[in-house]
């Protein structure tokens, strides 16, 4: 989100794993991702950063939450963020459902320790020993982590651009 001009039609499934000003406005007018026809969705990514106060944090998971809830009542898949800092992985869970399946986070191919520990989560909720799971980027560290347990790795989306010579 935030990458493109969202009059293309021809983008499935946005992600909010940017700068928090790129998808603020997402909570003013979520109508927005409707207009755009994705058929899914990842959970906006605010920032929860370790020194905030719990009451901000809950208030941004309340946001994000409500706005996935309402996306789903518009017939939107959605994918549930993990990528929370470690004091609010639990907070994070509040309102998905035991058995939920779809999860995603950011991949960082010096944080596997942190895949590990948000796999464990999605295996965790969704009861499955092979979660439906997304890793949107880490390069070759990440990518290695989703071929060895099944998840599904996407390259960042400047990378791949790059690769392919647009920038």
């Amino acid at each position: 989100w935030g990458a493109n001009a969202r009059r293309k039609k021809t983008i499935a499934t946005y992600h909010f794993y940017v700068d928090d000003y790129r998808f603020q406005n997402i909570w003013l007018h979520p109508e927005k991702l409707i207009a755009c026809e994705c058929r899914e969705v990842v959970e906006p990514n605010f920032t929860l950063h370790l020194n905030m106060p719990i009451a901000y944090a809950l208030q941004l998971l309340y946001k994000k939450r409500w706005i996935a809830r309402w996306l789903q009542e518009c017939g939107i898949g959605v994918w549930v963020d993990l990528k929370v800092s470690e004091k609010y992985r639990e907070l994070n869970l509040l309102g998905v459902p035991d058995g939920y399946n779809a999860f995603a986070t950011r991949g960082y191919s010096d944080n596997i320790a942190g895949l590990t520990t948000e796999l464990e989560i999605a295996k965790r909720v969704s009861g499955c020993d092979h979660p439906n799971m997304l890793v949107y980027g880490g390069g070759k560290g990440a990518k290695e982590f989703c071929c060895k347990h099944g998840l599904i790795y996407s390259e960042q989306f400047m990378i791949a651009k790059r690769e392919e010579g647009l920038l």
